[in-house]
C-alpha cells in the first residue's frame, strides 16, 4: 500500500512538473513570436463538433448573426457588436451586446430561457440628453413558448439618480417598490393588482 502511494505521488509530481515546463515553453514561444501576438477578425465562430451548429460567435456589427429561437431566425431590434452563446441545437441562449448608435450607448449581458431573456444586466446612457440607467432585470419564463416573450418580475436599477428595487406580479404590475431618489429620500410602496397604491412609507 505504501509503495502504491509513493508511486502515485511520484507520478503526480512528474505530471505537475511536465505541465509547468509545457506552459513555460508555450508562453515563451507566444511572447517571442511577434507574428502570433495579435489576431484581428471581424467574426469568430466556434462550432459544435457533432452537429456543426454555432456554439459561440464573436462578431462586429456587420457580421453579428440574427437570433435563432426554436430553429427559426428572427430580426434583431439592434445590430450590436458582441458575443453570442448557443445551445447544442444552435438556438441563442444569451450573450454580450455592445450597441452604439446615434441616440444612445447600450451595453447588455443576458442569459436566456429557451424562448426569451431570463436575466440581464445593462448599462445605458443617451448621447443627446442626460438620461442614464443601469440595472439587473430578472424575468419569469412565458410558458406559452412564444419566441421573445417573457414576464418581467424583478428590476434592481438606478435611473437618472433614482435607485430602486421593483417586484412585479405575473401580469408585470409593480406590487412592491423600494426606492431612494436622487435627493436621498427613501420610500417603500405597495400596490394592488391594478397598480393603485395600498400602502406607502
Amino acid at each position: 500500500m505504501k509503495t502504491t502511494s509513493t508511486f502515485f505521488k511520484l507520478l503526480f509530481g512528474a505530471l505537475l512538473l511536465f505541465n509547468i515546463v509545457l506552459v513555460s515553453i508555450l508562453s515563451y514561444m507566444l511572447l517571442n513570436d511577434k507574428s502570433s501576438s495579435f489576431m484581428e477578425a471581424e467574426k469568430i465562430t466556434i462550432k459544435d463538433d457533432d452537429t456543426g451548429n454555432n456554439r459561440i460567435v464573436i462578431a462586429n456589427t456587420k457580421y453579428i448573426p440574427d437570433p435563432i429561437v426554436g430553429g427559426k431566425t428572427f430580426q434583431r431590434a439592434y445590430k450590436p457588436a458582441g458575443l453570442i452563446f448557443y445551445d447544442k441545437n444552435g438556438n441563442e441562449r444569451g450573450g454580450l451586446a455592445i450597441t452604439d448608435n446615434e441616440e444612445t450607448n447600450l451595453n447588455a449581458l443576458a442569459f436566456d430561457y429557451q424562448n426569451a431573456d431570463a436575466i440581464g444586466i445593462l448599462a445605458q446612457d443617451n448621447k443627446h440628453d442626460n438620461y442614464f440607467r443601469a440595472g439587473l432585470f430578472i424575468n419569469d419564463k412565458d410558458l406559452s413558448g412564444k419566441p421573445g416573450y417573457n414576464i418581467d418580475r424583478i428590476n434592481l436599477m438606478t435611473e437618472n439618480g433614482n435607485a430602486s428595487l421593483i417586484m412585479k406580479d405575473h401580469n408585470e404590475v409593480p406590487r412592491i417598490v423600494l426606492k431612494v431618489d436622487s435627493l436621498g429620500n427613501p420610500t417603500i410602496q405597495m400596490f394592488d393588482e391594478n397598480g393603485k397604491t395600498k400602502w406607502q412609507n
